[in-house]
């Protein structure tokens, strides 16, 4: 891509970027004195693992972490911005669930900023790529950290795909003169396609089909992020490719045979369905699971030592449409007996009046204030289940056989019975029972976002929130439209781009 000259907005270079001092001190790192061995290596790609940390907080000059737990979070963003997940407190809260944002009003504009600018890691993954490609070591313990380091950069570059579409991105030619600013406008999205797929597809030829550690990338984790893209882009026959080759890794990979819920337990972590995690440590500040605390009711018996901020429900509606017996609400609560020994239930001041308690994580018996150590999940076999499923249907293939077995899998370890002839009549009721499906299967991890924007009713779905919101408690709050698909680009990039950068369309 040609290079706009005058001056590159934001764009945050590695501390590995050569300058030129007065003096040598090896204290300090540069491309000369690092980048030369295995150590190296791996220090530099453990670094690129830090920005989707579970446990950094917005400060002055620090962007939270991809997986944090609050509204700058990925997955919280992606699902309280539907009929999932609601908050009891409010606020910003309450314009992310009924979508009351444009593109410079709304308290949360501070979270589209946070999120927005982790556009600069592609450029930081892409420097970390070009040492390592030059660094003085073995072709294999090379390949080792170019695959984790391309598939980290192709991780990134889908979440911000999926809640911007296309960012900016430096070519190399730039990165080589970090010295001359540059407006860099949007990617296309052709040009977006093009990166994506070169990152993910050069990552699953040089991983190992299982990571060394939990957590880290493999095989898996690459064609996990490699599909999800592929589908927000509604290019379905590549997507299913991707999905069979997924599917061709049972046995590394399968449902969890155990009770559902110890799944996500502390004694879960690492079990054999979790295809990608954050793994999370009590003992890092940077890596804990705050999701519990958001979710967890002050007064409600817990952990020892644990405390809950009262936050985060599964909305009533949204609650409603669960099956009896699905064995996914193992840790939903409808009722709790308080700390002062008093029932609290639905309807009652408080998160009961938002919605059900909803603790995905379980409880984590050494949990220290509102720290937990379950690991916070981000894709599952289950996944690769359903979304064959849908492939097969949208792509062409019969309901019947592969398509619904895939389904019933999933339906029958949540303790509920294959599905009916109602759901199975045709490829509209199809795709409905699948989306119904991965609403219960995937609540308050981050998928429901892109699952009701891919199928036509994320936009529907907010409006009949609203549209409720505005007659039981006369809100006045607007209508959306199909702008809110995407969020609205911070104003301060496209100011600071001499407006190189464009808003996304209809905002």
């Amino acid at each position: 891509m040609k290079p706009y000259k005058v001056a590159l907005l934001g764009l945050a270079l590695t501390m590995l970027t050569a300058c030129e001092l007065e003096r040598e001190d090896f204290t300090e790192i540069y491309p000369e004195n690092f980048f030369q061995t295995e150590t190296d290596l791996k220090l530099a790609v453990d670094g690129l693992y830090y920005d989707f940390n579970t446990g950094t907080w917005a400060a002055d000059g620090v962007v939270p972490g991809v997986f944090i737990a609050d509204l700058n979070g990925y997955q919280v963003i992606s699902d309280m911005t539907t009929d999932a997940m609601w908050c009891a407190w409010g606020w910003g809260n309450d314009e992310m669930y009924f979508q009351q944002w444009t593109a410079t009003t709304g308290t949360i504009q501070s979270q589209f900023w946070n999120l927005f600018s982790h556009y600069n890691y592609l450029s930081k993954a892409r420097n970390t790529i070009r040492r390592i490609e030059a660094a003085p070591v073995e072709d294999g313990v090379k390949n080792k950290y170019l695959g984790e380091a391309h598939a980290l950069r192709g991780w990134m570059g889908l979440v911000l795909y999926d809640l911007f579409g296309p960012v900016p991105v430096a070519p190399d030619d730039v990165l080589d003169d970090p010295e001359t600013f540059v407006y860099l406008p949007r990617l296309t999205d052709e040009e977006y396609d093009q990166m994506m797929e070169n990152e993910l597809l050069t990552a699953i030829s040089l991983l190992p089909d299982m990571p060394e550690e939990r957590g880290r990338m493999a095989k898996g984790p690459a064609r996990m992020i490699l599909m999800k893209y592929y589908m927000i882009r509604g290019q379905f026959e590549k997507a299913e490719q991707i999905a069979r080759d997924l599917y061709a890794m049972e046995g590394l990979y399968g449902l969890y045979s155990g009770e559902y819920a110890d799944m996500f337990a502390i004694t879960g972590n690492g079990n054999n369905e979790v295809i990608l995690c954050r793994p999370c440590n009590l003992s890092l500040d940077n890596a804990v699971n705050y999701f519990t605390a958001e979710c967890l009711p002050e007064d409600m018996p817990w952990a020892a030592n644990g405390t809950g901020w009262g936050g985060y429900v599964m909305a009533w509606d949204f609650y409603d449409t669960f099956e009896s017996g699905d064995k996914r609400l193992a840790n939903v609560y409808t009722s709790y007996v308080n700390k002062a020994g008093k029932t609290v239930q639905r309807g009652d001041a408080g998160q009961m009046k938002y919605g059900a308690i909803a603790l995905k994580y379980g409880m984590d018996p050494g949990m220290q204030a509102g720290m937990s150590g379950n690991d916070i999940v981000v894709y599952r076999y289950s996944d690769v289940l359903l979304s064959l499923a849908e492939l097969i249907v949208r792509n062409g293939g019969p309901i019947a056989g592969e398509a619904t077995d895939l389904v019933n899998r999933v339906r029958n370890r949540a303790g509920l019975g294959d599905l009916d002839a109602t759901a199975t009549a045709s490829t509209e009721a199809f795709l409905d029972a699948i989306l119904l499906e991965r609403g219960h299967e995937f609540w308050f991890e981050g998928l429901r976002r892109q699952d009701l924007i891919r199928f036509g009713k994320y936009v529907e779905y907010a409006n009949n929130r609203i549209d409720k919101i505005n007659t039981d408690e006369g809100r006045g709050y607007f209508r959306v439209d199909d702008s809110h698909n995407r969020l609205p680009i911070p104003a301060d990039f496209i100011n600071e781009s001499k407006s190189a950068i464009k808003q996304n369309p209809l905002y």
